[in-house]
């Protein structure tokens, strides 16, 4: 979990730490506990919350899940990882839209994407934990200019560092890297092997021919789970907040 995250989630925790029931502000006509307001909070503004907040949420799961479910969201759980988050509802079954929306990538960032899925299972297989799970710009620039790497054919040296640099941005964005005290170091974070699968993994790494003529619709499909079927049903692989339903219309 990056440093903002955490600073974030200790800010929502000493909000209400001293508060219980309703009833926490003039005015206020809500019925949740000042810890299920605190969870339902984090669900909705962070990417995905672990650790104490993850353990806040099932201690509050019925009126967290009710909080979310107002706002078109559901609530989606990783035991494995100990992670949960926010997916939205399709707006296909009901017709309105939900508090975050999902959005496609390109195909820079599924390639990228996919790459930090790979090196997370590498991790996993040698018994290294999620914390450790550590990737460089150099490593991530060597693996899309080089060999069957999606920008290995591209002659534009200074075109393919900008889409390097979006891309990566993008999965920070995204809640998929988080940066270290090393300018050029980046943490994998645990979303990464909770919404991608290997099997996608590797075709978006590899971009096959019927992979790269559909890549930008592909980047916003969903995934089938993780092969060791610890995932039923797949979710988007990109999240993004409505940007009409934010107050200062920025991205979070």
């Amino acid at each position: 979990m990056s440093m903002a995250q955490d600073n974030e989630e200790t800010r929502l925790e000493q909000t209400f730490e001293s508060r219980d029931g309703a009833g926490l502000f003039d005015g206020d006509s809500g019925d949740m506990t000042a810890d299920g307001r605190v969870a339902a909070i984090a669900l909705k503004r962070e990417r995905y919350v672990t650790g104490d907040l993850y353990d806040l949420v099932l201690a509050h799961r019925g009126e967290v899940e009710r909080s979310l479910n107002n706002d078109m969201l559901r609530l989606m759980v990783d035991e494995r990882y100990h992670l949960m988050y926010a997916a939205p509802v399709g707006d296909d079954e009901t017709g309105i839209r939900a508090l975050k929306t999902r959005a496609s990538l390109t195909r820079e960032e599924a390639a990228t994407l996919a790459l930090l899925r790979i090196h997370a299972l590498e991790y996993e297989s040698q018994g290294i934990g999620p914390e450790r799970w550590l990737i460089g710009i150099d490593e991530i620039r060597g693996a899309l200019t080089s060999g069957a790497g999606y920008l290995a054919s591209s002659n534009d040296e200074e075109g393919t560092a900008k889409k390097i640099s979006a891309a990566v941005s993008r999965m920070r964005t995204y809640g998929y890297l988080a940066q270290t005290d090393e300018d050029d170091m980046y943490l994998i974070t645990p979303l990464v092997p909770v919404i991608l699968d290997r099997r996608l993994a590797d075709q978006w790494l590899g971009y096959e021919d019927d992979a790269d003529d559909n890549a930008e619709d592909a980047a916003g499909m969903e995934s089938a789970g993780d092969t060791d079927g610890r995932r039923d049903g797949g979710e988007q692989i990109a999240l993004e907040f409505d940007q009409d339903a934010t107050d200062d219309g920025e991205e979070h």
